[in-house]
């Protein structure tokens, strides 16, 4: 595939996106729990029971994603979206020997 340089206009207008403060709406399906161990990300689908129903472990938090999200897990965007930053947070404090904590809804 050859890449294109992107052209931009001159009057492109950015649009101001503020703060998101919207109250959080929960996954009606499962919360996730998510930690390093053993130099592999791990991700527990818990329900609200708080029992582990399922669990995943893999180096590739892209694959980790898709999997979680083609076995339907997932129920809202924003929920896709916090999983996709937790792992890549996640993949970054492996790579980086740092110790990493799940950031809250």
């Amino acid at each position: 595939m050859k890449l294109h340089p992107i052209k931009i206009p001159r009057n492109l207008r950015f649009i101001e996106v503020k703060e998101f403060k919207k109250p959080v709406v929960i996954d009606k399906k499962c919360f996730l729990l998510i930690r390093l161990r053993n130099k592999k990300i791990e991700v527990g689908i818990c329900n609200y029971n708080y029992e582990m129903i399922k669990a995943y472990r893999s180096k590739d938090p892209i694959a980790l994603a898709k999997k979680i999200i083609d076995d339907k897990w997932i129920t809202r965007l924003d929920h896709s979206a916090y999983l996709g930053k937790e792992l890549t947070n996640a993949k970054n404090c492996l790579e980086n020997n740092k110790k990493y904590v799940q950031e809250g809804a």
